[in-house]
This record gives structure tokens, sequence and C-alpha cells, in this order.
């Protein structure tokens, strides 16, 4: 497991192929950095977020993936206005449970305003060897 902090960003397009690029670049940083335990869910989170960037920002936007010492967080900054409220999706329903997907998947996640849009995160706590 990584002892030091690091830092990863990835510009993505509104391209409805973004989402696959996460994955393999959440994928490729995991694994570089030890932390396979984490790779599948991570890649399963991400591509929720970039999929709800995607169908309500209209526009470009950033994934970071950051880590701290037994915290990795990923975040979606885009420009969409509305901040994503989970909901109870119906059986038919074809949209409207990514968010549930996230907070039952993750450790911890949330939504933040910022200056032209938001930012929305989960993070994950490998589990601890030994």
């Amino acid at each position: 497991m990584p002892e030091q902090p690091w830092s990863y960003g990835l510009f993505i397009p509104h391209d409805p192929r973004a989402v696959s690029v996460v994955r393999a670049t959440v994928r490729s940083v995991l694994r570089a950095t030890e932390l396979n335990s984490l790779t599948d869910k991570a890649e399963l989170l991400a591509s929720e977020l970039v999929t709800n960037a995607y169908r309500n920002a209209h526009a470009d936007a950033f994934v970071s993936m950051d880590w701290q010492p037994g915290d990795f967080r990923l975040t979606v900054w885009d420009t969409g206005a509305r901040l994503p409220v989970p909901r109870t999706a119906a059986v038919g329903d074809e949209c409207g449970r990514g968010l549930a997907i996230v907070e039952a998947g993750s450790d911890d996640w949330g939504v933040e305003r910022h200056d032209g849009g938001k930012a929305v995160w989960f993070s994950l706590r490998p589990p601890h060897s030994g």
C-alpha cells in the first residue's frame, strides 16, 4: 500500500466513450500504485459518476483520483448546476440507481457545489492486511 500521497487527473470530453476511458484509467492507476484491492469497486463507482456527469452536465468534465494513506478518493467535476440526490428507482426505470450504488459501494461519498458546477466524489479504504 502506498505510503506517500499522490494525485492523478483526467480531463474528459462530453462523449459517451469517456466512461470506458475513465474505467481503464482508474484500473491502470490503482494497479500501478498497488491498490489492486480497490480496482473493481472503484471502476464501477467511477462509471456511475461519469455517466451522471455525461447525462446531466452537457459539457466536458474532470476526474481526479487522490490518495492519502489509507484513503482513495475519486471526484468527478462537472458544470451541471443541479446537485444530484439519491432516489429510489422504480422497477422499470432504466436510470436512477447510480447514486444508490455509489452510496452502497463506497466508504463515504458526497457532493460539493463549486464555481461553475459541482463535484461528486466517493472514497474507498483498502482492507488492512495483517
